[in-house]
């Protein structure tokens, strides 16, 4: 989930750095420390992890898997120069980054440590996913994007740092399914590194 950061142009000054994200067009071997590709919405079941202990004693098994899971529509838009996400499976929406010329902007990104979460397109063309690999001690250049011709689903990986999907052509339908308990662990770039995370549109038309 996002929308625990402005987005406000206070942000947008000069004494704000940007990270500009490398872009990477996905393959199922370069993308499996992520998830892996989904090719049958319906048949793709969330990854669940186990409730973690809080002691020695460890959890009985066959137990702290019954949280479920839920699923919905998860749209974008592009409303002006923001770019907007609603997530019915959660109820939620938020803005996800900003469109500048060839670049997107964002500064947040999160993981769910209870479970993996599927983005499957409904509607859509070409997208990047904006992922790092799990760790709390993340750093900026940590992450990367990964391309996406629309042709496929993915699952990324309990753990794994990402934001919404970021629709190449503004406007996006996918479906999307992911645990119930839904936990979220957040990082703010800007509060943490004093910068953005650029998204480079243009690299995505070379590369593909």
């Amino acid at each position: 989930m996002s929308g625990y950061a402005s987005y406000t142009e206070n942000y947008l000054l000069d004494n704000v750095k940007k990270y500009t994200v490398p872009i990477i067009k996905a393959t199922p071997e370069n993308f499996k420390e992520y998830g892996h590709f989904v090719h049958n919405y319906f048949s793709e079941k969330v990854i669940i992890k186990q409730w973690p202990r809080v002691g020695w004693r460890k959890i009985a098994d066959g137990t702290g898997y019954g949280g479920g899971t839920v699923e919905g529509n998860f749209s974008y838009t592009l409303d002006g120069n923001y770019m907007k996400a609603m997530n019915e499976a959660i109820g939620k929406s938020y803005v996800t980054g900003i469109l500048k010329k060839k670049y997107i902007l964002t500064r947040e990104a999160n993981y769910h440590p209870d479970g993996g979460q599927i983005f499957y397109p409904f509607k859509s063309g070409p997208f990047i996913l904006l992922l790092a690999l799990p760790g709390d001690d993340i750093k900026i250049n940590n992450f990367v994007g990964f391309y996406f011709d629309g042709s496929v689903g993915v699952q990324i990986l309990p753990g794994i740092w990402h934001q919404p999907v970021f629709p190449i052509n503004g406007e996006a339908l996918f479906v999307t399914k992911q645990s119930a308990v839904h936990a979220c662990v957040v990082v703010d770039t800007i509060k943490e590194f004093n910068s953005w995370l650029e998204i480079p549109l243009e690299t995505v038309k070379n590369n593909s």
